[in-house]
């Protein structure tokens, strides 16, 4: 054997050898691997979540045995619901079994509307309420068709079993009557019916209700809502784009003769202590082509002045200050304002916020009348010889904090930042702006010094 046929069988030998090396090592890799379990195992693709931008991409596969095609599957699932039948309605026989008076209000919904399933008629729906004793002089009973199907609902308000004003819609669908809207009011008088008709021209009646909210022990308001059925989704939607509470229940007119009904919010009380003072006047709430939205506000004159104040920093916080300083100026100079304190120290309060904010304004304005009120400042609440913040009114210690800060640093940020650390350590600054409540303006520390 020559050195040429030596060296081909040792190549060939050599790569015998890490042939069968390499398939050792496979082996042994795949004897390391575990054994997959039976629930990681290849299935049928699950049907996906609604996750955006999911595809779904597999076999149709027919699990019902019918050996239908996908083209069938797809025809199958892709069929419409049924269209309720509003019109098939059970037949008001005169159902003279009067239901047992129920002990809940969900008992008393079933009992309802098995009544009517049975026979029972609209005008006797009063009757049945009555013996339950349900009815009060504010309840009520009428048919009104809401859903524009050409079959009336019953409307009715009573009072529940528990003591609850309950306003409920009943209707027939498919042969059987069903609840189509629920409202509880606080109370035992029933969410107030304030009217049904067609309010915007639309050709479909809307019904327009107020219900009891309470707050607190003693402050309780009135949710308005227009109520119009919309046929899509089923169910009774508001049109009123924004909340409505009010102290009394609103009404509805025709304001500006339009043929088109708005909701009208006459304001007539000046607040009580729950509330806090109010503005009289009137709020009317319009129909603009896709809800009732705000749009008048009449507003009488104010009749407090901390009413004026809560106007004043309103345009304060718009960045108005000129305007802003004008009704601070006329809070603390104007003879003709016809204005009264709310609470008995507010010929203190209300002046020495007015003269704070109005140095406020002045130095934002760089109006030279700032001198002016610097100089009232001195001689109204002058510093004795050895008064501390704490021996001065609230606002005239933020006054001169922030009047002796702008002197030195000349610097609005700065003066504020002196301010707020002032506020910190004499929290009545904000107590006596929050006392006026519910229904006035709340206010935090950065907005007594903005800057």
């Amino acid at each position: 054997m020559d050195a040429h046929d030596l060296t081909r069988r040792r190549l060939q030998t050599r790569r015998l050898i890490f042939s069968l090396f390499g398939a050792i090592v496979l082996l042994m890799a795949a004897a390391c691997q575990p054994t997959p379990p039976t629930s990681l195992l290849p299935t049928d693709i699950p049907f996906p979540t609604m996750t955006p931008g999911q595809q779904l991409s597999g076999p149709l596969v027919d699990r019902s045995g019918s050996g239908a095609s996908p083209a069938e599957i797809i025809a199958q699932t892709g069929r419409a619901t049924p269209t309720p039948n509003f019109q098939a309605c059970p037949a008001q026989t005169g159902n003279d079994d009067v239901p047992d008076e129920p002990n809940t209000r969900e008992n008393a919904i079933s009992s309802l509307l098995s009544y009517l399933d049975a026979g029972g008629t609209y005008g006797s729906i009063g009757d049945v309420l009555d013996d339950w004793d349900a009815l009060g002089e504010q309840s009520y009973v009428r048919d009104d068709d809401l859903t524009g199907e050409g079959q009336p609902e019953l409307v009715m308000g009573f009072t529940s079993p528990e003591g609850i004003g309950t306003l409920l819609v009943l209707g027939c669908e498919n042969g059987r009557y069903g609840l189509r809207f629920d409202l509880s009011s606080e109370g035992s008088a029933p969410p107030a019916l304030v009217w049904i008709g067609d309010v915007n021209q639309d050709l479909q009646n809307e019904m327009v209700v107020s219900r009891r909210i309470c707050e607190s022990a003693d402050l309780c308001t009135y949710d308005t809502q227009i109520l119009r059925w919309d046929t899509a989704r089923g169910r009774f939607l508001n049109i009123l784009n924004e909340p409505v509470r009010t102290l009394e229940v609103p009404r509805v007119a025709d304001t500006d003769n339009d043929t088109i009904t708005e909701l009208v919010v006459d304001l007539d009380t000046r607040g009580n202590t729950a509330t806090g003072p109010l503005r009289t006047g009137v709020n009317v709430y319009d129909w603009n082509g896709s809800g009732y939205t705000l749009s008048i506000i009449q507003l009488d004159s104010p009749d407090y002045y901390i009413q004026y104040i809560h106007q004043a920093d309103r345009l304060f916080a718009e960045q108005n200050i000129g305007g802003a300083a004008r009704l601070y100026d006329a809070v603390l100079n104007d003879e003709n304002l016809d204005l009264r304190y709310w609470f008995n120290d507010g010929p203190q309060t209300i002046t020495t916020y007015a003269l704070y904010r109005l140095a406020l304004a002045y130095a934002y304005l760089e109006d030279p009348r700032l001198s002016e009120v610097t100089a009232r400042i001195n001689t109204d609440y002058p510093v004795e010889e050895g008064d501390t913040a704490d021996d001065q009114p609230v606002y005239i210690a933020l006054a001169y904090t922030f009047l002796n800060t702008m002197q030195a640093r000349s610097d609005l940020h700065t003066a504020c930042e002196s301010v707020q650390r002032v506020i910190e350590i004499r929290p009545q600054a904000l107590d006596q702006l929050n006392r006026y409540g519910r229904y006035n303006p709340t206010y935090e520390a950065l907005d007594l010094c903005p800057y």
